[in-house]
């Protein structure tokens, strides 16, 4: 191994660092002769969960605040500490609370897909007409990446994490836009979605059995 090989390979090593956390891989993918349902836990990383959570505890900044330095309660004072601060809270407790004990569910029944958050709060369903779910496609094969891709996908982990409930493992198209479902599947999970949602789309009928 060369010196640029051997440079970026710890390169790569070390920006595995980012990519440590909680363990809570679980995948369920359930398929019955016209429906379908999948699960999958969220992702993280100690770096987001760390962020997240102290980003907690600004919901006492005010009170903090006020009993260490005394300050005089000001019109100001009320927007920064208790009104400004509580908002970026509840943003990290929300992020938080994902990180920790989120999961995505799939369904599709009826000729109909729904995308559920769950285990957070402030969620939004997504309901999808199958025949116009276009293109489900595996978002990129890491195998396929170079060690450098792989270092700066590892790197950019905890800036999705921070901002994102899902990095989008699996892709499709719908009316112009790009869905993306799930985090962290392997190769062998990702296609056993995908064939069991293309299988559904070849049915001329969508009747739950």
């Amino acid at each position: 191994m060369n010196i640029k090989d051997k440079s970026l390979n710890f390169q790569y090593l070390y920006s595995r660092i980012f990519t440590f956390g909680l363990n809570r891989k679980k995948f369920v993918c359930l398929p019955k002769s016209n429906s379908l349902f999948a699960s999958n836990n969220s992702r993280n990383t100690f770096i987001a969960l760390g962020f997240t959570l102290f980003s907690c505890g600004l919901f006492f900044s005010g009170i903090i605040e006020w009993f260490i330095n005394g300050h005089k309660i000001t019109t100001e004072f009320i927007l920064v500490f208790f009104a400004a601060h509580p908002i970026v809270a509840a943003i990290g407790l929300r992020q938080f609370l994902w990180l920790i004990n989120g999961r995505q569910e799939l369904r599709i029944e009826n000729g109909k897909m729904t995308l559920t958050k769950k285990g957070t709060f402030l969620t939004k369903t997504q309901t999808f007409e199958l025949e116009h779910v276009e293109n489900v496609r595996n978002e990129i094969q890491e195998n396929s990446l170079s060690l450098y891709d792989k270092t700066l996908r590892n790197i950019a982990l905890n800036r999705k994490l921070l901002f994102s409930h899902i990095m989008g493992e699996i892709l499709f198209n719908y009316k112009g836009k790009k869905i993306k479902l799930f985090n962290e599947l392997t190769e062998n999970q990702k296609a056993e979605l995908i064939t069991e949602i293309n299988n559904l789309k070849l049915k001329p009928t969508y009747n739950t059995v």
